[in-house]
């Protein structure tokens, strides 16, 4: 089988890297202040879109400064125990290479730490993954680097990254690049393509030159000449924009097709886009007059998304985004545009989330504490559960037990204190059950009489 281009090509350095120039240079500051020990920022976040080069820097990055690279990527579950084994064990000051080398930080022989599609942080197997990301940040000794498409996905998750690590913009290519780079690689492999050819495979993947290459590879394997006709073999690639880029062009857009063609291929359903866009107008507007007029177009657009979901007509999608994009931006009558430097994750979104969060983490306690009472989980939930947080707050020694006794962990306990997981009062808790599991309740010695420690306190006492 022949050998993927976008491997065989993948930059042996930093210097190899095409386009992003300002990008790899703050790659490059932030990996030799390293040279003198850990900097303020430990971590780098490399965001961007998809094929703009984030994760082939990081690996030409690990070249040029000789570190070796421990690497995690979306096929591995990234919940807590999995990022504490991999990239945790790997951060420690002082590590070992595959090989077995010992890589002493005096000599500047360190390892990169980097966690690939870091913002993909979804379902109960990367359950405490985040946390764990926030954590290995705080403690690492070695570099590390989180490659993500969705900025806004991984700080919602875990909100300290944003002061933790420094942030690193790539952008798309631009189309002429792209085909400089695809031409270069036909020469390589020694196949005529067609100028005409290469335009039009780099304009079709609109920037990303990983999903070009494999679009010129798919295009002329196993020929030798590539015409201007066989360009009509290609479709046209889905093209995932990062949302923030997205919604710049929208708002700053001077004409309802740009406006429109702005949000085009932005990986949103209409239900999802019409929440950003709602979260941004009070951003982009200042007068009055256009903020009502926005709103107003606004829900227009939601009119037509309510009759979608009731007649089951997605054609209405079209309208409902017509209105959202080029309504919303053809709202500006005046002044000039006061562009925020960033927008924000939708509130609405935000609730909701918090909200499943909520019940889900109420539902997993009841199914556990249920058992210990005999009763069904609905009705801990309304008859007990109340109380046993009241007992819990006034009396330690009995929530700690417990909380042993049912096996409850970290976000069990911060739910039933009703304490965000990771707070004093919750480490202090889960600390204390740790050490009662080890400790045991009762220390057995063969041939003589069982030695009890003090009393513990059990349901049975109240």
């Amino acid at each position: 089988m022949r050998q993927e281009w976008t491997e065989k090509y993948r930059p042996e350095s930093l210097s190899d890297v095409i386009g992003n120039d300002d990008a790899i240079r703050a790659i490059r500051r932030w990996a030799t202040a390293w040279k003198d020990g850990p900097p303020k920022k430990r971590a780098l976040v490399l965001r961007g879109e998809a094929g703009t080069g984030k994760t082939s820097s990081a690996l030409a990055l690990a070249r040029d400064f000789g570190w070796d690279v421990i690497e995690m990527n979306a096929s591995d579950h990234r919940n807590a125990d999995s990022i504490r084994r991999v990239a945790g064990i790997g951060a420690i000051s002082e590590t070992f290479s595959p090989d077995g080398e010992f890589l002493t930080t005096a000599q500047g022989r360190r390892k990169l730490i980097v966690l690939d599609e870091a913002d993909n942080l979804f379902g109960r197997e990367d359950y405490g993954g985040a946390k764990a990301i926030v954590e290995t940040i705080r403690a690492t000794g070695q570099p590390l680097i989180l490659i993500v498409n969705d900025y806004y996905a991984l700080s919602r998750k875990a909100s300290a990254v944003k002061t933790l690590a420094e942030n690193v913009w790539f952008h798309r290519l631009n189309d002429h690049t792209v085909a400089s780079v695809l031409e270069r690689l036909s020469r390589e492999e020694g196949v005529d393509v067609d100028r005409e050819v290469l335009e039009r495979v780099a304009g079709n993947a609109g920037g990303d030159l990983r999903g070009a290459i494999n679009d010129l590879q798919m295009l002329v394997e196993g020929r030798k000449v590539i015409g201007s006709a066989d360009a009509d073999a290609l479709g046209k690639r889905n093209q995932n924009v990062e949302l923030d880029a997205a919604l710049g062009d929208m708002f700053g857009a001077r004409t309802a097709k740009d406006a429109r063609n702005a949000m085009l291929w932005v990986n949103k359903t209409p239900e999802e886009l019409i929440l950003w866009i709602e979260e941004s107008i009070p951003l982009e507007f200042r007068s009055p007059s256009e903020l009502a007029a926005a709103f107003d177009a606004l829900s227009r657009a939601d009119v037509y998304l309510r009759r979608t979901r009731s007649l089951h007509h997605y054609g209405l999608w079209a309208y409902a985004k017509e209105m959202m994009t080029s309504g919303v931006a053809m709202s500006r009558r005046e002044g000039r545009r006061h562009a925020p430097s960033r927008y924000n994750f939708p509130g609405y979104l935000i609730l909701m989330s918090r909200s499943r969060g909520r019940r889900a983490s109420r539902q997993a306690l009841c199914s556990k504490l249920a058992p210990m009472f005999h009763t069904s989980s609905r009705q801990f939930g309304s008859s007990i559960l109340p109380y046993l947080r009241s007992l819990g707050r006034r009396d330690r020694q009995l929530l700690v037990q417990i909380a042993v006794d049912a096996d409850l962990d970290e976000g069990d306990v911060a739910f039933l204190l009703q304490e965000d997981p990771g707070s004093k009062t919750v480490d202090s808790v889960v600390s204390e059950m740790r050490q009662l599991s080890t400790r045991g309740q009762e220390t057995s010695v063969p041939g003589k009489e069982t030695v009890s420690t003090k009393r513990r306190k059990s349901l049975s006492d109240f």
